[in-house]
C-alpha cells in the first residue's frame, strides 16, 4: 500500500501520478486524482482523462471502498494563478483544486463587481506606494463544475498607478477583520459533492472506510412518523403502517434517534440520519418508493419531513489546504508545488548531498569558525522565493501580503 493511502493528506494520493501538473501528460497529475466512493479516481472533464465531459464516470485508479465518505466534506488541496503582469482592466483567474469532484450552482459571471447569488473570491488591488486597497476584484465562478478544479475569473479595476493583487481579508481591504481569505457563497449559490450533499455542511471529525464521517444536521419540528410493515432487503420499496400524517414525494426519510437503523447497499447505516434518503414515489400511504435501495427490519420507526435533517451550511470556504502534515492556510508561508520556503543566492549546478541541500552555494564565514551562522546560506527576498503569498513593503509606507509573481499595470 506504499503507493497510495486512505487519508486526505498529499502523501496518500497515488504516487504513480506526477506531482507537477505541468508534467501531467496524458495520465494526469496528483491534483487530478479525486476521492470517490470507489476509491482514488481520475477527475473527468480534463485533458488527462481523455474527454471533455465533466459528467463522465470517473476512471477508478485505486479501489478503496467509501473513500470519499471517509474524508468528510470536499477539501481544497491547491490554489493556482499565473505569475505575470495583469493588464489594467484585464482579467485574472484563480484555479481552486479539491480532493473530489464538486458541482457548483452560481449565477453567470459578469464583467463587473456584482456578486449577487454568485460564488466568488474577493481580491484587493493595492497601490505600490502605500499598499492600501484602491479597489476590489471579485473573481466570480467561471468554469469547472463537475470536476475537481474550479476557475474563478475577475476583472481588474482601472487605476492610474501600478499595483499588486492580494486576497481580501486577513488584514487586507474591506474585510480585513472578517477572518481568512475564502471562497464566498452569496445568496442561492451552493457547492455540492457528487452524491448530492452540500460541500458546505458542517461535519464532525473525519471518519474511516467502515465508519464515514458524520454531518451535523437539524432536527425536524413536525415530522410524520410511520413504522415499517415487514422487513426489506436491498429494496427501494417500503411497506408502512401506523402513519401519523400524509407522506409525500421529496420528503426526507430517517430513522428515529435510538431506533434500529436502515442500511444502504454497501451496509452503511449513515443513510439513517444523513438526510440523503428521500421519497421518490407514493403508490399509497402504505407503499412508497425511496431514492436508494435500503435494508431495514420489520416494525422500525421512521420519520418523514420536508426540512428534517437539513445540514448546517457555512457561507464560505477558507483557503485551508490539505497537506502532508495536516492543514495549512495559504497565508502562512505555503510554497508553490515543488518549491522551497527558502531560496538561496548563489546556487551553482548540482552539488554533493551534505549540509548545502545537495547543491553548492555561497555560504557565510563565521567569526573564528564558531559563529552560530557559520556556513549558513544567503537567503533571497521572499518575492524571489517559492512562497505563494509574501509580505511586500510599499515604496513610501505600509505593507501587505500579496500574491507572489503577480503585478498590475498602471492605466
Amino acid at each position: 500500500m506504499g503507493l497510495w493511502g486512505k487519508s486526505r493528506t498529499a502523501e496518500s494520493r497515488p504516487k504513480f501520478l506526477p506531482v507537477d501538473s505541468n508534467a501531467a501528460g496524458s495520465m494526469g497529475a496528483r491534483e487530478n486524482a479525486i476521492a470517490t466512493d470507489g476509491g482514488w479516481a481520475l477527475s473527468p472533464g480534463l485533458a488527462a482523462s481523455g474527454n471533455d465531459n465533466a459528467d463522465a464516470q470517473p476512471e477508478v485508479l485505486v479501489c478503496i471502498r467509501n473513500l470519499a465518505d471517509s474524508f468528510g466534506s470536499a477539501n481544497i488541496i491547491s490554489i493556482d494563478w499565473t505569475q505575470a503582469e495583469v493588464a489594467d482592466t484585464g482579467t485574472f483567474d484563480v484555479t481552486v483544486t479539491f480532493d473530489e469532484a464538486v458541482d457548483i450552482t452560481s449565477a453567470t459571471r459578469t464583467a463587473n463587481q456584482t456578486v449577487t447569488n454568485k460564488a466568488y473570491i474577493l481580491l484587493s488591488r493595492l497601490g505600490v506606494s502605500d499598499m492600501v486597497e484602491d479597489s476590489t476584484v471579485a473573481c466570480q465562478y467561471f468554469s469547472g463544475s463537475g470536476t475537481n478544479q474550479l476557475v474563478f475569473r475577475g476583472l481588474v479595476q482601472t487605476n492610474a498607478a501600478a499595483g499588486y493583487l492580494a486576497f481580501n481579508g486577513a488584514g487586507v481591504g474591506d474585510t480585513a477583520t472578517a477572518g481568512l481569505a475564502a471562497i464566498v457563497f452569496d445568496g442561492t449559490s451552493v457547492m455540492n459533492e457528487e452524491d448530492g450533499r452540500s460541500a458546505l455542511g458542517i461535519m464532525q471529525e473525519e471518519g474511516s472506510q467502515t465508519s464515514p464521517a458524520d454531518r451535523i444536521v437539524l432536527d425536524s419540528t413536525a415530522a410524520i412518523t410511520a413504522k415499517t410493515n415487514g422487513a426489506a432487503s436491498a429494496s427501494t420499496t417500503l411497506t408502512l403502517d401506523n402513519n401519523s400524517g400524509t407522506i409525500a414525494v421529496n420528503q426526507k426519510v430517517y430513522a428515529l434517534v435510538g431506533a434500529t437503523s436502515l442500511a444502504d447497499a454497501q451496509g452503511d447505516t449513515g443513510v439513517s440520519q444523513d438526510g440523503s434518503l428521500t421519497v421518490t414515489a407514493v403508490a399509497s400511504q402504505n407503499s412508497i418508493t425511496v431514492s436508494k435501495a435500503v435494508t431495514v427490519a420489520d416494525d422500525v420507526d421512521l420519520n418523514f419531513s420536508a426540512d428534517g435533517h437539513d445540514e448546517i451550511l457555512v457561507e464560505s470556504l477558507p483557503f485551508t489546504l490539505a497537506g502532508v502534515n495536516g492543514t495549512t492556510n495559504i497565508m502562512t508561508g505555503v510554497t508553490f508545488t515543488g518549491g522551497d520556503s527558502a531560496v538561496y543566492i548563489g546556487l551553482q549546478e548540482e552539488g554533493t548531498e551534505d549540509n548545502d541541500q545537495g547543491e553548492d552555494k555561497i555560504i557565510l564565514n563565521g567569526t573564528d569558525g564558531d559563529s552560530t551562522d557559520a556556513d549558513d546560506g544567503i537567503v533571497a527576498e521572499d518575492k524571489t522565493s517559492d512562497i505563494a503569498v509574501y509580505t511586500e513593503q510599499g515604496s513610501s509606507s505600509g505593507s501587505a501580503s500579496v500574491l507572489n509573481g503577480v503585478t498590475v499595470a498602471a492605466s
